[in-house]
């Protein structure tokens, strides 16, 4: 298990450290969401760098998901994505930049952003084990998880005492 180049003791390594992230982002998107915002922030931009990087400067790379894919996307993956892999890739690195910008945001695009991470998790799982299924998995329940518990809008303030005087005379 070569994977670009690692030994396996660091892809395990990685991978099993993947999957603990994706498992604590899930309790602390309901006890902390903003630390949680933060971690996807930073876990999609890392990973729109990672792949804008490999993309250009060697994109044959991608070829080796198809080790551990299930067999649609290894056949595709071997197939009709090798002509197409930079370009592919780099909209994927787009929508990762997207979706970290969504994070730093509340409300429609907070949500729009988790729904897009929800289905991209959900979208690379099927690559397996290189992909560190099931940690895209639980990355998805996480995001699920973010924008059902984010902070509401801010209440509406209780009128001054002099607004509800004013108003109560109006009346």
């Amino acid at each position: 298990m070569e994977t670009y180049g690692i030994s396996p003791l660091a892809f395990w390594a990685a991978y099993s450290t993947s999957n603990l992230i994706a498992i604590t982002l899930i309790w602390s998107a309901k006890k902390y969401p903003v630390f949680t915002r933060a971690a996807f922030f930073v876990i999609f931009i890392a990973a729109a760098a990672a792949n804008t990087y490999i993309a250009i400067d060697s994109p044959w790379a991608y070829q080796d998901y198809a080790d551990t894919a299930v067999p649609l996307y290894k056949q595709f993956i071997l197939g009709a994505f090798e002509a197409i892999i930079t370009p592919m890739i780099l909209i994927i690195a787009l929508a990762q930049l997207t979706i970290a910008a969504a994070m730093l945001f509340k409300g429609k695009f907070l949500n729009a952003g988790c729904w897009a991470g929800i289905v991209f998790g959900i979208s690379i799982a099927p690559l397996g084990l290189y992909a560190a299924f099931p940690a895209t998995i639980l990355m998805a329940v996480a995001l699920f998880v973010l924008q059902r518990n984010q902070s509401p809008l801010p209440a509406k303030k209780k009128p001054s005492k002099l607004v509800r005087i004013a108003t109560h005379a109006l009346k």
